[in-house]
Formats: structure tokens, C-alpha cells, sequence
């Protein structure tokens, strides 16, 4: 066994010391009153460090919920001081993964801990896996930086308002590039697709009006509907992503655009849909046919035939 069982003070542990810190969680509300009725069921794990202090290597919101209850002294497994860093690392991320995933950001803090003594991706992706935490060689590199990343960024991760593929894209913009384009993300909740539509053409945008992604996004085309309190959500980040389109493809934009208000005229029912050619580079339309019955079936040919006499659907072909 590499710990033996004790009791420490409380006064004793460095709570300020959060080199081991893995999860992201905060709330202890629960798990005080848990303690304070049936005990401390799991003694955290505690490193020895220099003048009988302690580091804690597993176990920050019990120690801190021990301490709201005012207790002075508390059960604990000890570690020798010699305990090597990457074991110690390895415990941190044992007990965490235990029973539960990681988010992105406890992911990157337990590969964060073990690059501290090992240096290659490899080498940390073996670590974890030996710790419950299995990960790809690739993901390392992926999420280390997780961490490093601004506190509300790291917030955004962890509530799925920002996409980790976005948050790598972020890194490389300027600040308060990063800044706008999150705020955004956050205010929309969309997925990965949709974020990154709405950034590549923002982006594309950006770079050929020669303007910064802050200007763009902060233009009052786009703040117009970012203010609009009645607008749904859903509506926003549709609005958002057409003017966004239309900015990027403007000529194609309005090609749709025309496209959709005559195909409207037509008064096809949901089980019809006129469809153009990809990118209206071609001359060919496509009629497309839901139908669960003959009647139904015979119902779409007679709008066949009134189609076939409709002026409107001349001028679109034409």
C-alpha cells in the first residue's frame, strides 16, 4: 500500500495548494449534508510536504465541506513525501474518473499534471489509461490547452456552449476576436455545425471587407438581432446564419433568395419540394414526391399538370 490510514488537522492541509485539483465541480451543498450524517464515508488522500503540512491530492470539496461543518480534525490516507509527482497525478485522476466521464476541461488538467514529468504524448496517454482514463495519443495535444484558456472560455466547455474544435479555433485568434466570437456562441448554444458555419463565414467575410471578426460581429446588422429580446433562440441563430451566408455569397445569397420566393408562389404541399441544382450552377431541377397511398400519389399528378401549365414555374426555369 503507498498511503497508510491517519488523521490530520485541518489547519494542516493547504487548501490555497490546488496542484491536483482535477474536477471542475464547485457545489458542496450536498455533500455537507452528507457528511454530516453519515460522516466522512472516503477519506481524501493527502500528500506530507515540509513542516507537517499537508498537499491534498484527492479530496477538495470534502475537505472544504469538513471545514464549513467546523471540524478541526479529519480521517485521511497519507502519502509519503517521497511519493513520485506522477503517481500522485495518477491517484488524482483515478478517483476522479472513477464512476464518472471527465469533462473536457478535467481532461485537459489530468493531462496537464502528467506532462509535468512526462514529456511525451505517448508517454501521458499510457499514464492515464493505467489511471482509468483511457485517451488516444492524438487528444493529448488536443486538449492540454483546454486549461490554460480564460475561466469563462473553460465555463462555456463545460456547459457545451462552446465546442472544444471551436475553443482550438479561438486560441489562434486575437483576443478580442476570441472574445466576440464567444460571446456569440454562448448566447446561441448551437452545435459544432452550426458554429462552425457561422465562424468560417464570418471569417471569410471578415478577411475580404478587410475589417476585424469584432467588427463584423459587432456590426448593427448582427446586433440587431443579438438584441432582439423576442426573438427565440432557435430564430437568432437562423437569422445569424443567413446574414452571415449572405454576407460571404452575396450574389448566391440573393440567387436563393429569389429562388425561394417564386418557388413559394407555386403552393406545392409539404409532400412536394421544387429543389435547383447545387449552387445554381446548372440548368436542371429536381421534383421531389413523398406519398404514402395510390390517392395520394394521384393527387401530386393532377399539381403536376397544373405546374406544367403555371407561368411561374416558366419564369423559374427560365
Amino acid at each position: 500500500m503507498i498511503y497508510e490510514a491517519g488523521t490530520a488537522l485541518l489547519a494542516q492541509i493547504d487548501t490555497d495548494d490546488e496542484t491536483y485539483r482535477i474536477t471542475t465541480g464547485e457545489s458542496i451543498d450536498s455533500l455537507e449534508a452528507s457528511i454530516a450524517v453519515s460522516g466522512l464515508i472516503n477519506p481524501p488522500i493527502l500528500l506530507s510536504i515540509k513542516n507537517q503540512q499537508y498537499r491534498i491530492v484527492c479530496g477538495f470539496r470534502r475537505i472544504k465541506a469538513c471545514r464549513q461543518l467546523g471540524w478541526e480534525k479529519m480521517d485521511a490516507r497519507l502519502l509519503m513525501t517521497d511519493t513520485p509527482a506522477v503517481r500522485c497525478a495518477q491517484i488524482a485522476i483515478a478517483e476522479n474518473a472513477f464512476g464518472r466521464a471527465l469533462n473536457p476541461v478535467e481532461i485537459s488538467r489530468a493531462i496537464n499534471l502528467l506532462s509535468t514529468d512526462l514529456k511525451d504524448d505517448a508517454a501521458v496517454a499510457e499514464a492515464a489509461g493505467r489511471a482509468g482514463l483511457p485517451l488516444a495519443t492524438a487528444v493529448v495535444s488536443k486538449f492540454r490547452p483546454l486549461s490554460g484558456l480564460p475561466r469563462h472560455f473553460q465555463a462555456g466547455i463545460i456547459a457545451e456552449t462552446l465546442s472544444v474544435p471551436m475553443a482550438e479555433r479561438l486560441q489562434q485568434m486575437a483576443a478580442e476576436d476570441a472574445e466576440t466570437v464567444f460571446e456569440i456562441f454562448s448566447e446561441l448554444s448551437a452545435g459544432l455545425n452550426v458554429q462552425r458555419e457561422i465562424l468560417d463565414n464570418a471569417q471569410e467575410t471578415a478577411l475580404r471587407e478587410g475589417v476585424s471578426l469584432q467588427e463584423l460581429l459587432t456590426g448593427d446588422d448582427i446586433m440587431q438581432i443579438r438584441n432582439d429580446a423576442e426573438l427565440p433562440r432557435p430564430r437568432k441563430t437562423a437569422c445569424i446564419r443567413k446574414l452571415m451566408k449572405l454576407r460571404r455569397y452575396p450574389v448566391l445569397s440573393a440567387a436563393q433568395e429569389r429562388f425561394d420566393r417564386r418557388a413559394g408562389e407555386l403552393g406545392l404541399p409539404g409532400s412536394m419540394q421544387l429543389v435547383p441544382s447545387a449552387g445554381f450552377e446548372g440548368m436542371d431541377y429536381s421534383l421531389n414526391l413523398k406519398f404514402s397511398s395510390r390517392e395520394q400519389l394521384s393527387e401530386q399528378n393532377k399539381i403536376i399538370a397544373r405546374l406544367l401549365s403555371s407561368e411561374t414555374l416558366q419564369e423559374i426555369l427560365g
